[in-house]
């Protein structure tokens, strides 16, 4: 790491996986909850609540942990950085969400959607260039990206992050991103 940096966030699969294992856990409450519920208001509950209650609840968790257990099994770490000339972001295994760009570079950081016959499309978070370049910010890994956007702004006080989401439109009527 540079001793110019303003911004560092690293974070790996194993710390990530505590996320789900604290959810997995989770869904374990909520089934004691219900027959906590039912043992202390002396009221009686359905058998097909409780049965898809612990069902669905057991089910989730099951997933929940085999995700955590993934994470400890495939080790990899995400990691952005931003030093006064650059903003680098590298995501475990994925070249597409991955970058290295100059602050002086950044138009600004924005919210993206397309709207299309099918309906809204996800928003994606993330950087536009000067040049039309969009580069995407994944959240996966629990960073902040007002946070980036806070030191990018130290550096280049002209890049702005609008709270409104730019939209691309298809179908009868068609708009590109501003």
């Amino acid at each position: 790491m540079q001793d110019n940096t303003i911004y560092h966030y690293k974070k790996n699969r194993k710390q990530q996986s505590l996320l789900f294992i604290r959810m997995g856990i989770a869904c374990w409450f909520y089934i004691a909850g219900l027959f906590a519920f039912e043992y202390f208001s002396k009221n009686p509950i359905s058998s097909d609540l409780k049965t898809y209650w612990t069902l669905g609840f057991g089910l989730i968790s099951f997933v929940l942990f085999y995700v955590a257990w993934w994470h400890r099994k495939n080790p990899a770490t995400y990691e952005a950085t931003i030093t006064t000339e650059r903003f680098i972001v590298d995501y475990p295994f994925s070249p597409k969400w991955s970058f290295d760009i100059k602050i002086s570079d950044i138009n600004r950081f924005e919210y993206r959607q397309t709207l299309g016959h099918a309906g809204s499309g996800s928003v994606q978070r993330g950087v536009l260039l000067k040049d039309g370049q969009f580069h995407y910010v994944s959240m996966n890994y629990g960073n902040s990206l007002s946070d980036m956007f806070k030191a990018i702004k130290q550096v280049n006080p002209q890049v702005v992050f609008p709270s409104k989401v730019n939209k691309k439109v298809f179908g009868f009527i068609n708009k590109n991103y501003d």
